[in-house]
């Protein structure tokens, strides 16, 4: 259904409505606290890609399932800088110990030459040529029982 269209019992509710003489479009007032009272806030917030959504529900006293509803509505939070790590010493000795395995299993084996980048995602293009075939191992006319 396309959304600039409205729903039978949308169309039914406001005929009635319409032939009763009430052309009135507005919502009535209802009780309770209104929904858009701290929206400029939350917006405000979710914009600035340095604050986490859990210092957003402390200083708004909103609930972490109301900021989530926003931020999904939006698109995934992403800080737009790059935050690094303390690394220990042995994180440090792993990385490097990690970086050499790989390098000397390049060399046997060139897999860098199968990895594609982009900017957030990483394929990996593996072309496996087959080189022989079960088949071509028998001789003509033989089969597999």
């Amino acid at each position: 259904m396309d959304q600039n269209v409205v729903s039978v019992r949308v169309a039914q509710s406001s005929f009635k409505r319409f032939q009763s003489g009430n052309f009135n479009v507005k919502d009535k007032p209802r009780s309770g606290r209104p929904v858009t009272e701290k929206v400029d806030g939350i917006l405000e917030k979710v914009q600035d890609q340095h604050i986490s959504s859990y210092d957003i529900v402390e200083k708004l006293g909103i609930e972490h399932k109301n900021l989530n509803s926003i931020e999904k509505a939006r698109h995934p939070k992403k800080p737009d800088t790059w935050i690094p790590h303390e690394l220990t010493e042995r994180n440090l000795m792993n990385c490097v110990l990690i970086c050499d395995s790989l390098l000397k299993c390049n060399e046997t084996e060139p897999f860098l030459k199968r990895l594609i980048t982009s900017d957030e995602k990483w394929i990996t293009y593996d072309k496996n040529v087959q080189k022989r075939s079960f088949n071509e191992l028998l001789p003509p006319g033989k089969t597999i029982n």
